[in-house]
């Protein structure tokens, strides 16, 4: 019987080895990948995908490059994926705008469900809300206190619009109204707040923004998610103020729809490979970001329960981009 099975296995060893040569995933990459980030250079999204494409580049010996395409509230650089081919050789970082995008606008340029396909949620992050100096309040209540005694409405800059959104969630649940400034990316929000042209700014909790409020060029009035942030223990959270009130973010990794399922999976893992590495693991914290790394299955599931939770928020507010 042994020698039988021997024998046997000796036969198909070829066509197993045939099968393993044909999946697309074992031929992957073969050429340049390009990782979008939908932001400026310079930020720490940016310099983030940059570590990961010299790891990347490393470990699948061929080149990994970061193309920046900002604009269009990140609709420009996921354009770019969608428009891709579907080989996994573009992949691109999307924030919650990738879910609330085409809740805000009807000109989308592509299908957020069927022209793109979820690869894996990468980190999840605390925001919070910066002011300058010279900014009349220095904690929630303050703010809120504020917010709602002044006869002009207090203008915040954000980057994003979940960080629009998430204000708006917060103009709504304690009962004041907060006016949005835009911006393309939080360097220049960030220039803008030091520089006096505007008073708040909400963005993520950065140890590169610590920074500037340990400098004393901005000051840290509280952050916005359940519990406090891992780099601020001691910062008060807007829940305490605003009972159940809850925003947080997460970048995550997508490519182009009809990519084979063996090809995401193995982007998938080689990322989660890479964010395990210490240099990267230790970005990833210093930027006062948590890693996630989901299964490309979990990351849809995300992506439904986001939908599910700003959809009320957008109709509620009547937000538009367009």
């Amino acid at each position: 019987m042994r020698s039988l099975l021997r024998t046997l296995a000796l036969m198909l060893a070829p066509f197993f080895a045939a099968a393993v040569l044909a999946s697309p995933a074992a031929d992957f990459p073969n050429r340049m990948v390009r990782i979008v980030v939908p932001f400026p250079p310079g930020g720490a999204t940016d310099t983030l995908a940059r570590l990961m494409a010299e790891k990347l580049s490393e470990r699948w010996k061929q080149p990994v490059i970061v193309e920046n395409k900002p604009g269009g509230n990140t609709m420009l650089g996921t354009d770019m994926v969608a428009k891709s081919q579907p080989d996994g050789h573009v992949v691109g970082l999307v924030t919650g705008s990738h879910v609330i995008n085409p809740m805000l606008s009807s000109s989308v340029p592509y299908d957020t469900m069927n022209d793109l396909t979820p690869v894996m949620l990468l980190t999840r992050f605390h925001m919070a809300l910066y002011a300058h100096p010279d900014f009349p309040a220095n904690t929630p209540a303050e703010v809120i206190e504020l917010a709602k005694k002044s006869n002009e409405k207090l203008a915040y800059g954000s980057a994003t619009t979940q960080s629009y959104l998430g204000m708006e969630l917060l103009n709504t649940m304690a009962g004041i109204e907060m006016e949005y400034v835009p911006y393309k990316g939080s360097a220049q929000a960030l220039s803008d707040l030091v520089g006096g042209h505007i008073q708040l700014m909400i963005d993520p909790v950065l140890l590169s923004t610590l920074q500037h409020v340990e400098a004393g060029k901005i000051k840290l009035i509280g952050t916005t998610g359940a519990k406090p942030a891992d780099l601020t223990p001691s910062v008060p959270v807007f829940g305490e103020v605003v009972p159940g009130y809850d925003f947080s973010a997460a970048f995550g990794l997508i490519t182009r729809a009809g990519t084979p399922p063996e090809v995401v999976q193995k982007i998938r893992d080689d990322f989660a490979a890479v964010m395990q590495l210490p240099e990267v693991a230790q970005r990833v914290k210093d930027i006062g970001q948590e890693a996630v790394a989901s299964t490309p299955e979990e990351y849809a599931a995300y992506i439904k329960a986001e939908t599910e939770k700003w959809a009320p928020v957008v109709k509620a507010t009547g937000a538009r981009i367009d």
